[in-house]
């Protein structure tokens, strides 16, 4: 099975505008594990990035990562938001993939095969209503987004971390109705950086399916998310934990170049090529 990888370097712009492209070390190496683990147990994968980010990438030999990059999101995200819609970029990529393919985000790691269905979407998890995530979306205030008065509003989202979307029209259905509802947003000035984000990703996509009959399987139960396991590891809220605590970036950093010297060998170099490009 195919999988995708997704950066737009348009939100880094946007917080950082005028500086040089660069990734950070932590996450560039969870990144590296995730693409190496996949291409171990179950496929090719492939980077969907934009000009910028596969310049950064290729530059720094880092493309090898992965088995292609490619270049099909524009820098400019068309007219989205991307400081408010900060993964419009795999919205954009979903929609405009010749192929299907699982979405894996750069920060998950899927160390087992999986075996997806080829009817049901597979999202990572269900997630829970909580009203400070998942607001009731007419709050939002958002104008010229129709779809909404048709959906049920008590269906749990998806989380999005990992999807795979086997039927290509629903694939089309959801990005499309996803990036309307972001460009619909993007007209009034906002700074939640959270609630319209995973509408647009989780919660439409659940309320999607809902409405279309679509069925909807999970890798992992919402219930056991913290029960320990080894079957995926996925960063998240760690990422903002290890930008603030230098111990546990250090570690995190010394476990993942261990486990690419153990487990990819023939990827080592990989190490120096990260470390360069992130000092």
């Amino acid at each position: 099975m195919n999988g995708i990888h997704v950066n737009s370097t348009a939100p880094f712009f946007s917080r950082h505008p005028g500086a040089e492209y660069g990734a950070e070390r932590f996450s560039l190496l969870c990144t590296v594990i995730s693409a190496l683990e996949w291409r171990k147990m179950n496929g090719a994968i492939f980077m969907v990035t934009d000009r910028i980010a596969a310049e950064y990438y290729r530059k720094n030999g880092l493309d090898k990562v992965w088995d292609s990059v490619l270049e099909l999101i524009p820098c400019d995200t068309e007219g989205i938001n991307p400081d408010m819609f900060w993964a419009a970029g795999k919205l954009i990529a979903l929609r405009d993939i010749s192929e299907n393919a699982a979405l894996v985000d750069e920060d998950l790691i899927v160390w087992k095969k999986l075996e997806l269905s080829d009817t049901a979407v597979t999202a990572a998890h269900r997630e829970y209503l909580s009203p400070d995530i998942y607001p009731d979306p007419y709050l939002f205030g958002v104008r010229d987004f129709p779809m909404l008065d048709k959906l049920d509003l008590s269906v749990l989202p998806c989380n999005t971390a990992f999807l795979y979307i086997p039927d290509g029209s629903f694939r089309l259905f959801y990005a499309n109705q996803s990036i309307a509802f972001m460009k619909a947003a993007s007209r009034d000035k906002c700074d939640d950086r959270l609630c319209r984000m995973v509408f647009a990703e989780q919660r439409l996509l659940a309320m999607l399916c809902a409405f279309t009959g679509t069925p909807v399987d999970t890798l992992m139960d919402m219930d056991k998310l913290f029960i320990s396991q080894d079957n995926y590891t996925h960063l998240w809220g760690a990422k903002q934990a290890m930008r603030d605590n230098d111990d546990w970036r250090a570690g995190f950093i010394g476990r993942c170049e261990k486990r690419i010297r153990n487990d990819f060998p023939e990827y080592s170099w990989v190490i120096d090529a990260v470390r360069e490009c992130t000092k």
